[in-house]
Parts: structure tokens; C-alpha cells; sequence
């Protein structure tokens, strides 16, 4: 069969998530003149580790983006045993640059302007709304989507299936009429799976795949959905 509509993850399918965070983590720490103490390799190998921690236990700990990032601040400048008092204003700042922010994956732009028109396109991502918004906005894409669900606005996030149902809801569409693409085994390919819809692995580093991830396409460029859309025909390339 023909799929109807195609979803996308955002960060690392869509977006160079990895590529916009250091850019703009880099000019962050410029405009506090930051760069001339530090190098970059000792900031990020600290701050990298606390920032993760903190952003995986959020909900737990009922923090925003900004108090997560505040708080990925001040514990790297207590490790790495220097004095820094405007951890607020770089969270500030960073989150400003990054939400700006336009990198995009490779011909991501095209493929959604090849799209467009053949097929409803959404979003299913487990971001900040803000960003995810603004950055698509920056980079002209967002007017491209007809469903847009964003996990901290729903408060429901991958792999749960529901996230995959409010899309689902949204486009009017049954599991077997879309295909969901994303770079992630664990919360694109699983909620993929059990939602019941077709998953397009996005290997974007070439990885080998286990034998219990059986994605039903595999791709390294975005062009080659043109060809995997069309004919909903199982296979992994």
C-alpha cells in the first residue's frame, strides 16, 4: 500500500541537533569571554555528563529546560573549581542561540519540499516546544507539518505508544497508514513498534543494527525516502 503520511523525529533526522548544541554552546561561552580560560575539551567533557543527568531526571525532578541548564552550570563550574556567578544569564543566553538555531541533517529541506503535497508530514519528538518550534521556524521547515507533537507539551513522551495515538489522532490516520522515521533504536524504533506502524531507521552513523531491531526500511539519506514512500513495500536497505 501507499502510506498517506509521514512523521518525522526531529533532533539527529530532521535536525543537527548534535551541531547546534556545540555552536552555540561555543558562543555562549565566548560572549562571557569563557573561551580564554577554558578550552573546549574541558568544559564539555564536564559539562556533557552533568547537562545528560540532569536533562534525563527532569520530570522526576519537576525542572524546566532553563533550571536545567542552570543548574548543568553550576555544577560544572564547581568541578571544574572556578568562579562563575552568571549561571542564569549563559543558561539564558545559550538557550536564546540555540532556539535560533537552523542546522539542519543533509537535504532535509528537500525532502520535505518533495513532500509536501503527496503526503501529510508530522512531527513526533521528545524536546522542548520552544525549540523545536523556533528551530524549524529558523530554518524555514515548519510550515510544512500538519500534526506537531511535542512530548513536554502533551506530557507523554517516546517510546509510549501514546504519543504515537495523539498523532495518529491528529492526522485521522490508522498505525497502517504512516511511517514513522527517526534515528533512535530505543525511542523512535520501540514506539514505532508497538503503536503498530511502519519504522524507517535513519542510520545516520551507519550502525550495525542487532538482530532484535527489524526496522521495516533502513536509510543514510534523507533523499531515499522519494523512493521508500511510495511503495510501502517491506524491506530494509
Amino acid at each position: 500500500m501507499r502510506y498517506k503520511a509521514i512523521i518525522f523525529d526531529l533532533d539527529n533526522t530532521l535536525l543537527d541537533y548534535s551541531q547546534s548544541e556545540r555552536s552555540c554552546m561555543q558562543q555562549a561561552l565566548e560572549h562571557y569571554r569563557l573561551h580564554e580560560e577554558l578550552t573546549w575539551e574541558e568544559f564539555w567533557s564536564t559539562f556533557g555528563p552533568i547537562n545528560f543527568n540532569y536533562w534525563m531526571n527532569r520530570i522526576q525532578n519537576n525542572h524546566d529546560i532553563r533550571q536545567v541548564l542552570e543548574h548543568s552550570f553550576m555544577d560544572t563550574f564547581l568541578g571544574l573549581k572556578r568562579e562563575f556567578n552568571q549561571c542564569r544569564e549563559i543558561s539564558e543566553t545559550y538557550w536564546g542561540l540555540f532556539c535560533s538555531s537552523n542546522h539542519m541533517e543533509p537535504h532535509a529541506d528537500l525532502i520535505l519540499e518533495h513532500l509536501h503535497g503527496d503526503f501529510a508530514l508530522g512531527v513526533i519528538s521528545n524536546g522542548i516546544g520552544e525549540a523545536q518550534r523556533k528551530r524549524l521556524a529558523a530554518g524555514g521547515l515548519f510550515h510544512y507539518f500538519d500534526s506537531f507533537i511535542i512530548s513536554d507539551e502533551v506530557k507523554c513522551w517516546k517510546p509510549d505508544p501514546q504519543i504515537f495515538e495523539l498523532a495518529l489522532q491528529e492526522l485521522a490516520l490508522s498505525p497502517d497508514e504512516v511511517l514513522y522515521i527517526g534515528d533512535s533504536l530505543t525511542d523512535d524504533y520501540e514506539g514505532a513498534v508497538r503503536s503498530g506502524i511502519d519504522f524507517c531507521y535513519y542510520n545516520r552513523r551507519d550502525t550495525p543494527l542487532s538482530d532484535h531491531h527489524r526496522p521495516a526500511y533502513m536509510i543514510r539519506d534523507l533523499l531515499e525516502i522519494k523512493d521508500l514512500a511510495k511503495d510501502g513495500t517491506r524491506r530494509t536497505t
